[in-house]
């Protein structure tokens, strides 16, 4: 039976890949699988590594259609037998009792594992995202925001956050009781431990304060420990892996680990698909534009019908090798931010999204042989990137100051194997982010 130290599934691809990442950056040997392969041929894919995951896109779907996604990730979980387990959520905490419920994803993985200690850890100060006394906040330009009174998420399109109390939060979504490990708690560390493992032996899940990253390697730390003789099942964002790396990187052999790369290597070429709604992602297009990067918008109604979806992406395929061709990058974009949002958009399935990107994508890629592609949006990139026809990632490139990487796509048809690929956030990155993925200089 094919073993690692961490298996993890992402609730979208961004995501996925960034928790990907903080693993990676410790120097451990990572993939991360985009759909699920038949276990003897993933087994062999796997072999070797210390960590491994799997991109999902549960952060977009219904209760019902999360237990279907998740069903036989966690199958495959089971059969590795990962040390520790993660379900790597949005540090914005995305979810809803009807859309991204983390208590479905929790109820998935009592049937795929049976008993489990449930641990929530979503902070991540590095991206500015923190919990302190079970609120969670977030930062927003120069300000730090209560999740609830965050520009962006306050008024999400498809989860917005009203409660940034994460238990009151949590209680709309499962159950399952949960106490808290609040910061002066967290730092007397005998104190945390007893607290936390008496949670978990009443029936209850534990949810951390985290406001900095001596903090997360705490969390770490406890949770590391506890999963020696306990089945742990952390619903954490990326400052998880971050520390959690560290620690298993500490019980792999020198020899065995990997030498990571940290400075993204410029390309001539570039394509942007941007499915994010996000305030910062409109600034990174506005900046590229100003630079003088070619730019044309994707009305998402237009790919309701079959026909007028077909003229739409022919349009914008043409459109994208005439600019790149003639040495203008191409930003294909559906909203900048708050900028051409129009009533019913919402309404457009990421997965009708996604499809439409992904042929753009494969159509340029073989005409031009274009090297990279980024997609920006957690929810449209997991369907772009799932449609494409690739099976996994590596990670090639980690840059902790850009808190970015760079991705080359695994697969079987030789169009899409060895695209170098960026998936963004929408909140991720400076306002040169797109002139960065390209030059691989700062601004």
């Amino acid at each position: 039976m094919a073993q690692a130290l961490i298996g993890f599934c992402g609730d979208d691809f961004t995501g996925s890949s960034e928790n990907l990442a903080q693993l990676h950056r410790q120097g451990l040997r990572t993939r991360l699988f985009l759909r699920p392969l038949p276990f003897d041929k993933l087994k062999e894919a796997a072999r070797g590594l210390h960590a491994i995951g799997f991109a999902g896109a549960t952060r977009a779907l219904s209760v019902e259609k999360i237990g279907e996604e998740l069903s036989p990730v966690f199958a495959l979980l089971r059969r590795f037998a990962p040390r520790f387990l993660q379900y790597k959520i949005c540090s914005t905490f995305d979810s809803s009792p009807t859309i991204g419920s983390y208590g479905a994803a929790m109820a998935s993985a009592r049937e795929a594992f049976g008993d489990c200690d449930f641990a929530f850890l979503p902070a991540v100060p590095d991206f500015g995202r923190y919990t302190a006394f079970g609120q969670q906040f977030a930062r927003f330009g120069a300000d730090i925001a209560r999740l609830d009174r965050h520009p962006s998420m306050a008024s999400h399109p498809k989860t917005p956050m009203d409660e940034a109390d994460l238990r009151l939060h949590l209680a709309r979504q499962t159950s399952l009781p949960f106490a808290n490990i609040f910061l002066p708690l967290l730092h007397d560390g005998a104190a945390a431990r007893k607290a936390m493992l008496d949670a978990f032996d009443h029936g209850r899940g534990v949810i951390f304060d985290s406001v900095d990253n001596d903090d997360l390697a705490r969390v770490a730390a406890l949770l590391w420990e506890a999963s020696i003789d306990r089945r742990i099942f952390a619903l954490a964002a990326q400052g998880l892996a971050h520390s959690l790396g560290r620690l298993a990187a500490a019980e792999v052999p020198a020899d065995e680990r990997i030498c990571v790369r940290t400075q993204i290597p410029s390309v001539d070429r570039l394509l942007i698909l941007s499915g994010s709604c996000a305030l910062q992602t409109g600034r990174q297009i506005d900046f590229v534009k100003e630079q003088g990067w070619a730019t044309a918008r994707l009305d998402p109604r237009r790919l309701d019908d079959a026909r007028e979806r077909d003229a739409v992406v022919d349009f914008l395929v043409a459109e994208t090798l005439e600019s790149v061709a003639a040495g203008r990058p191409m930003v294909i974009y559906t909203a900048r931010g708050a900028v051409d949002r129009v009533a019913g958009e919402d309404e457009v399935s990421a997965e009708a999204l996604g499809a439409a990107f992904a042929r753009i994508a494969r159509q340029v890629r073989q005409k031009l042989a274009l090297p990279r592609i980024v997609f920006a949006g957690g929810d449209s990139s997991s369907y772009s990137v799932r449609a494409l026809g690739a099976d996994a990632l590596d990670i090639g490139v980690f840059d902790a100051q850009e808190s970015s990487h760079l991705c080359k796509l695994i697969s079987e048809n030789p169009v899409v194997d060895g695209l170098e690929v960026m998936l963004k956030g929408g909140q991720v990155g400076t306002d040169a982010y797109f002139q960065y993925a390209m030059t691989g200089r700062r601004s």
